[in-house]
């Protein structure tokens, strides 16, 4: 298998999929570049912002080294199987818990309000982009439903799923 059908789930990553990696990377620009003349400044704290995007990065690397061959962009499963240890052992999405201390912290960094606002908006559309791709992960993984139901969701301990995602057919 290619290295871009890897990347890409050997195709089968849908256009929606895809549209929700580019909605996510407007959101890290946005965040990055928001004007502070959208909306009120707020002190900039350089260290601490520092210290988040640090933290931020280090969570990225090790969730993306746990799940080694799994990682993909999109939602779907690539096929190379899921990971319950390390980072995962603690939280289901720790890549996307770490994307938004990262972004906390380049926010908190610039002292922009607008900046802040968008990283509450990341969270949330990271919120909505885990139930697709949890749904796909029921389908592809049959001891995922057990993982999830001990496993919090972006913090350990707390959204543990307690409930199928997929309806009974």
């Amino acid at each position: 298998m290619s290295w871009w059908s890897q990347v890409t789930g050997g195709g089968r990553a849908s256009l929606a999929s895809w549209g929700l990696v580019a909605i996510q990377g407007v959101l890290f620009v946005a965040i990055a570049v928001a004007p502070s003349s959208w909306g009120p400044s707020v002190p900039a704290q350089r260290p601490i912002g520092g210290v988040l995007f640090v933290a931020g990065c280090a969570g990225v690397v090790a969730a993306a080294w746990y799940l080694g061959r799994a990682v993909t962009p999109v939602p779907e499963p690539n096929g190379f199987g899921m990971s319950a240890r390390g980072v995962y052992a603690w939280v289901r999405h720790p890549m996307y818990s770490s994307v938004v201390i990262g972004a906390l912290g380049v926010a908190v960094a610039r002292g922009a309000a607008a900046s802040l606002l968008l990283v509450v908006v990341l969270g949330l559309f990271f919120e909505l982009k885990t139930r697709r791709e949890e749904r796909f992960l029921m389908i592809a993984y049959s001891g995922y439903g057990a993982y999830a139901s001990r496993t919090g969701k972006f913090i350990p301990w707390l959204g543990k799923r307690h409930k199928s995602p997929i309806a009974p057919e």
